[in-house]
């Protein structure tokens, strides 16, 4: 008989020597538990394991996660170029070797006569990684330059693909892709469950809650399940803290993320024929209120909350290049790339950024306000 899916991934892992971890750029509370709590399991195995998120800052609110200073923001050393010097019939003597105008130069001596291209040889080795695990990412362009700039790493090497969403492309090799789920962490506690329960430590479960907490805004979006509830209380009697989490996500709000969203909500237009609802914030927002781009994030899903019954959700702000950038959310019946494709976006399916070069904040919001109604049509 076949393994299991379950069994597969674990065999998989078992039979990897460096593991890389990634997630989306524009990740969600989720995303990033999820990953710390696959970091740390990996670790418990005694995997070599690397995390990576493209320009991962750590936020404040989830600063009490264990090993989040471990997460870097662009894969680094990911091969080595090997050059081979022939040196059977002569040796060695020297070797010295300096840069000048961008160019490594190597100088190497030998015991006698002298070294030519016949003695050389190069080759690429090998990856420094010999299995990828991805989290809660729907597809690898989703992770912006850590994929871009590594695209034929990702095509040799195998990767495990978890997540609970439909619009997840099942780009891996194995796919678990577990729709009935509240998040990728309640995916993750079900893998350990069948896995060896034991190895469940108070930081990984404190990572899973986390996940599941962040993602059903405490246990009150729609999707909650008995099994989700019975988890959490799994996790909590295993060490997950409860208290440290709400107190983080809920309770430490400061004055400057207040005022912001008052300004956001203040400004909020919908059009309830097309279930659509946006905001604006200006750059003397940010700046009087020293938010930054990633924290933007956490704006447009109090900009969601704030709209249930709209479907798709658009942030319209000014950058620091004084031109107009955008963040679509959209419900599961539509896809955000498509409805602002015009304006070349990038994201997933379901959160997308883009730009535009004009500086009137409140044209450029009208001109995709337009295109995105055309495009709903």
């Amino acid at each position: 008989m076949g393994l299991t899916l379950n069994q597969q991934i674990f065999e998989l892992i078992k039979n990897s020597q460096k593991i890389l971890i990634v997630f989306k750029k524009n990740y969600s509370g989720d995303s990033l538990a999820s990953a710390l709590a696959i970091f740390l399991l990996l670790q418990k195995l005694g995997k070599k394991v690397e995390l990576v998120c493209q320009d991962f800052v750590v936020p404040v609110n989830y600063a009490f996660l264990p090993a989040i200073d471990q997460i870097k923001s662009e894969i680094s050393c990911l091969k080595q170029f090997i050059i081979t010097l022939d040196i059977k019939d002569n040796k060695v003597k020297d070797f010295s070797y300096d840069i000048k105008n961008d160019k490594l130069n190597i100088y190497l001596t030998p015991q006698k006569g002298y070294f030519n291209e016949k003695n050389i040889s190069y080759k690429s080795g090998n990856y420094k990684y010999d299995l990828i695990i991805t989290l809660d990412t729907d597809d690898l362009e989703s992770l912006g330059h850590v994929y871009e700039k590594n695209t034929d790493f990702f095509f040799s090497t195998p990767i495990i693909n978890l997540d609970h969403k439909a619009d997840n492309e099942q780009y891996g090799h194995i796919n678990l892709v577990e729709l009935t789920k509240t998040s990728t962490s309640e995916i993750i506690f079900d893998l350990l469950e069948k896995y060896d329960i034991n190895l469940l430590t108070p930081e990984i479960a404190t990572c899973l809650l986390t996940g599941m907490i962040s993602k059903t805004k405490s246990f009150k979006t729609q999707n909650v399940t008995p099994r989700a509830l019975n988890i959490a209380s799994q996790l909590i009697i295993n060490g997950a803290e409860r208290d440290l989490i709400v107190e983080n996500l809920y309770r430490t709000k400061s004055i400057n993320t207040l005022k912001l969203w008052g300004k956001l909500l203040a400004r909020i237009k919908n059009d309830p024929a097309y279930k659509l609802a946006w905001s604006y914030l200006q750059q003397k927002d940010l700046i009087e209120l020293n938010i930054h781009s990633p924290d933007l994030q956490e704006v447009i899903e109090e900009l969601i909350s704030s709209a249930p019954e709209a479907e798709t959700v658009i942030l319209f702000y000014e950058n620091q290049d004084k031109k107009i950038s955008g963040l679509i959310y959209t419900s599961k019946n539509y896809d955000s790339l498509q409805l602002v494709k015009s304006f070349k976006p990038f994201g997933n399916k379901r959160l997308a950024n883009f730009e535009l070069e004009q500086s009137d904040l409140l044209k450029a919001g009208q001109q995709v306000i337009e295109n995105v109604k055309t495009n709903l049509k």
